[in-house]
């Protein structure tokens, strides 16, 4: 490390198979491209093990609760990815997952589904609570029922998605429709579908969430709800090195709220006649 420059460390919470995922690759590449720019030197960890450094961006707060104590217990400036809290005293950048998931379930909706079931992902997540309630309240806004047995959760991973669509396809009647909160359990819930016989979009639709670059292939083509990673990465280090350069523990903390998801229209919709 250079001594005269800003250090910064990116903490990203150690779980099975983490380098592989599309969030942590995204979020890798953005921060060392911006750590290069602004010429810093910058430690990803799992962990927090050096004391010598400037400031912490945390890549969720989901896994990290200890360490974000500690950096407010030492006033030491850092950012938290993937959250917002606007009643938190954290510095904190995330999406609106609630609208965003909205918008999914109201596309399908729109294109005459009624029994529109969801893979949530894990509940203990602000981003799968966010995701549910998303769901709910497209469904109520259309005073649609809402059954419970349609809500199934899963915790992220493609192998959750599947054994939730098996659940879904053993009742009695199935959905015509699935919003799965995260892409991967998305494309485990379509092999499941393919798996049973039905086919996709003719039997069962699916939105996803997250627009990972499987979902773009042509044997999956899957409509989806697209983050922005990059700039969720770019916005959090840029505001974290001002916080640095402020020094200032007197002030409000900094809330970042991104409203730039969008739908991505693939092949995974049917349109039903009315």
């Amino acid at each position: 490390m250079k001594g005269s420059h800003l250090t910064v460390a990116l903490i990203i919470p150690y779980y099975q198979n983490m380098f592989s995922t599309f969030y942590t690759l995204e979020i890798i590449k953005e921060i060392s491209k911006q750590a290069i720019e602004q010429d810093l030197d910058l430690l990803v960890e799992t962990s927090w093990k050096e004391d010598r450094i400037s400031g912490v961006l945390f890549a969720d707060m989901m896994g990290n609760e200890v360490l974000i104590k500690r950096a407010r217990q030492e006033k030491l400036p850092y950012f938290i990815l993937n959250y917002y809290d606007p009643d938190s005293k954290d510095n904190c950048i995330g999406i609106d997952n609630e609208k965003a998931s909205t918008e999914a379930v109201n596309y399908l909706i729109q294109a005459g589904h009624s029994r529109i079931a969801t893979i949530t992902g894990k509940l203990n997540a602000q981003a799968g609570i966010q995701r549910l309630k998303g769901y709910k309240e497209a469904l109520q806004a259309k005073n649609m029922d809402l059954d419970k047995q349609y809500i199934v959760t899963g915790d992220w991973s493609k192998e959750s998605g599947r054994q939730a669509m098996k659940k879904l396809l053993s009742l009695k009647l199935y959905p015509t429709a699935v919003f799965a909160a995260g892409d991967e359990m998305a494309l485990g819930a379509m092999e499941a579908v393919k798996e049973g016989g039905f086919k996709i979009p003719e039997d069962i639709s699916f939105v996803g969430f997250d627009n990972i670059p499987q979902t773009d292939s042509p044997q999956v083509s899957l409509t989806t709800i697209e983050q922005p990673f990059a700039e969720l990465a770019r916005l959090g280090i840029k505001n974290l090195i001002q916080l640095i350069k402020k020094k200032s523990s007197q002030r409000q903390p900094v809330k970042i709220l991104l409203e730039s998801t969008k739908l991505i229209r693939r092949k995974t919709v049917k349109e039903l006649k009315a």
